[in-house]
Formats: C-alpha cells, structure tokens, sequence
C-alpha cells in the first residue's frame, strides 16, 4: 500500500471541512437549524449534534458506500483496510465517531467545556499522529483499523 501524503491529507480535509460547512451553511439558511448564537446566547444543544450529524453523516456514508470522501476522490486518496480493500462500514463507523463525533457527543452528555476540550484534545492526538506515523494513522484509523491510501 502506498500511504497518502500528509499534505494531501491535510487538503482533502480542507475541501470535506469547506463541503461540510456549505451543508450546515444550507440547514441554517433554510431554517432548519441555528448555528449562530446572538450575544449572550448558545447554540442549542439539538442545533449542535445536528452539525455534528451532518459532518459524520457526511464522512460515514461517503466513506462506507465510496471509500472516500469528495476531498479525498478530489486528491486521489482512498480509505482501506488492513488487507488494502475498500474498509469495512463497521471500522468505518468506529473511524469516524472517534474523528468527528466524540467531542459532539461528550458536549451534549457532559456538557459543552469537557466535551469539546475532548474533542478537541482527540483532534490534537489525531493531528499528531498522522504527522509521526510512518504510516500516517491518526488515532481514528487505528482503532478502526484503517488507512488512507493514494488511489
């Protein structure tokens, strides 16, 4: 397997992160969700994992049905398991509730401070392994048993 660069990676995350702010951008236009809190205000808990939904929405159904997301097709990556075939939806799911949910989820249980600070810090952990590993897992590919690979 040959392992994708971490400059595509980082990329390819840049182009799925812009997709997936068009996506709440349009939820919010639309009314059906309010992203943004007036002055003093927080955005509601349902409005919170209603983003955080559509963003893992986003990277678990591209990612189990086409085995990559648009930024990574875009860039040439796809997402495999240990025996280089397309992964399977179930590491697939465990990926990315540790990438893009975590934090979300943790906010809505424990509240907003500790859980985005976990996210954040798994974000954190993430980041620097893709950077360090010789393979470029970040922690969500490792307990999915994942890789991103040039396609």
């Amino acid at each position: 397997m040959e392992y994708a660069g971490r400059r595509r990676r980082f990329f390819g995350f840049v182009i799925d992160l812009i997709v997936v702010l068009v996506l709440v951008g349009i939820l919010n236009a639309v009314g059906l969700i309010d992203t943004f809190a007036s002055e003093g205000e927080v955005v509601s808990t349902v409005d919170g994992l209603v983003q955080a939904g559509v963003g893992f929405g986003y990277y678990f159904v591209l990612t189990a049905l086409m085995g990559a997301t648009l930024g990574k097709m875009a860039l040439g990556m796809k997402v495999v398991g240990a025996d280089g075939n397309k992964a399977r939806p179930g590491a697939v799911l465990v990926r990315e509730l540790i990438a893009r949910a975590l934090g979300a989820i943790l906010s809505a249980v424990i509240g907003a401070a500790i859980g985005g600070i976990i996210g954040v810090a798994v974000a954190i952990i993430i980041i620097i392994m893709i950077l360090f590993d010789d393979k470029r897992q970040g922690l969500h590919d490792r307990i999915g048993g994942t890789f991103v690979v040039r396609a």
